[in-house]
């Protein structure tokens, strides 16, 4: 049997009543998102898609947090290139399109912290669910990149722009009172409610007449994502440049440490 990329890192779990849980699953980085995860689960997505058992996908972090983000040390010192920073970002934009793209609605189950391209893939989602000691941290600029897979399309239109902009430029750290305050959120739970709460929206929506339920979303997404293909066009190229920058080198070397 080939390996296919990413297959231990995304966990698959079939639930009674038309429910996917999609877990990631990289403990020993705390979730953290590689590109071969990224295709995994654009892969699982898609199949996910296609299945007529499959009515609402939920996207988690095995244990007790969501993601760390994208793997940082998936490309050792000196081994990034223009290249293959733009290869890697691929896979994630790829991901964020499939996630708005298929009928089938994603919910995410946010525990612990959601940092960097894992907050991007939360606000990419139909729904959202966080515990009530929830951290999202946006990250990139502290490290010396753009944000990247949508984020300067997504988090604007949720916020404003003045208030995505404080944001970004001061890595602010996002509790639950600001996930709700802001809109970015369906529901807070305590850490043991988080995972029943969770499942049963996704049963609600579940329950619900698939084909309406498809249709909506398309809808919905079509009209909000007008410019989200073009920023993640610019960001194919803006983000893989930051990447040669002494600033970067300098936040990734820390990060190593």
């Amino acid at each position: 049997m080939n390996e296919v990329p990413g297959e231990d890192k995304v966990l698959v779990e079939q639930l009674d009543g038309g429910v996917l849980v999609l877990s990631l699953h990289q403990p020993a980085k705390k979730n953290a998102i590689d590109a071969a995860m990224a295709g995994r689960l654009a892969d699982l997505l898609r199949a996910a898609d296609l299945d007529p058992q499959v009515k609402v996908v939920v996207l988690r972090g095995a244990g007790d947090t969501f993601s760390s983000g994208g793997d940082l040390s998936q490309s050792g010192p000196g081994e990034a290139t223009v290249e293959t920073a733009r290869d890697q970002l691929r896979r994630y934009l790829e991901l964020v399109r499939v996630v708005r793209q298929v009928a089938v609605p994603v919910i995410a189950m946010v525990d612990g912290v959601a940092v960097g391209g894992a907050f991007s893939l939360m606000l990419a989602c139909d729904l959202v669910t966080v515990s009530d000691r929830v951290r999202v941290i946006p990250a990139f600029c502290a490290i010396g990149i753009v944000p990247e897979m949508g984020m300067m399309k997504l988090l604007p239109q949720l916020v404003g722009d003045k208030v995505a902009k404080e944001i970004l430029f001061t890595n602010k750290v996002l509790g639950a009172a600001d996930l709700v305050g802001w809109h970015l959120v369906n529901r807070v739970l305590a850490p043991a409610d988080l995972l029943d709460g969770t499942l049963e929206l996704a049963g609600t929506v579940a329950a619900m007449p698939a084909a309406s339920i498809a249709v909506t979303k398309g809808i919905l997404n079509g009209a909000y994502d007008v410019g989200l293909e073009q920023v993640m066009q610019a960001e194919s190229t803006a983000s893989p440049f930051c990447t040669q920058t002494a600033g970067f080198r300098e936040a990734t070397a820390r990060f190593r440490r």
